[in-house]
């Protein structure tokens, strides 16, 4: 798949799942199957985030393309391709998928619910829905970067 194909990809990824999340988002308190939903959706939305961002990396020709989602997100941040905000947004996110993949135990389905509940979830359709178009210095960084 080129790249133009793969940002396309995302947005419809980032659409039809922004707009699950938006009406579970108006519920009362979510249903097992809401839960479920809404996780999965989620877990949808932060895995793309991370394949974009690996993605991108690529697509600038990186000499590296890191296998971990926060070492990808890191390495954009570094090249000036995403500010210290998105930064710790998308990190915190991979935080909360690995919690939700890994500690299932102990996840909270309640933070879950407040976290769909209060759009924390919106900057990761922002970012699927964001078209890279770097520019000479992000491109040079990216090129030239060794972890």
């Amino acid at each position: 798949m080129n790249f133009h194909d793969y940002l396309h990809s995302c947005e419809q990824t980032a659409r039809l799942e922004g707009k699950l999340l938006e009406e579970l988002a108006r519920k009362g308190e979510f249903s097992l199957l809401e839960r479920r939903a809404a996780r999965s959706s989620m877990q949808i939305l932060i895995e793309n985030a991370v394949g974009k961002s690996r993605r991108v990396l690529k697509h600038y020709n990186s000499p590296v393309v890191p296998r971990s989602g926060r070492d990808a997100v890191t390495f954009l941040y570094e090249c000036g391709v995403v500010d210290g905000t998105l930064y710790r947004e998308l990190n915190a996110a991979i935080g909360f998928r690995n919690a939700m993949i890994h500690d299932y135990m102990n996840f909270s389905e309640e933070i879950l619910e407040e976290m769909v509940k209060t759009f924390r979830w919106r900057f990761l359709v922002d970012y699927l829905l964001w078209e890279p178009k770097l520019n000479a210095t992000q491109i040079h960084r990216i090129e030239n970067f060794f972890l």
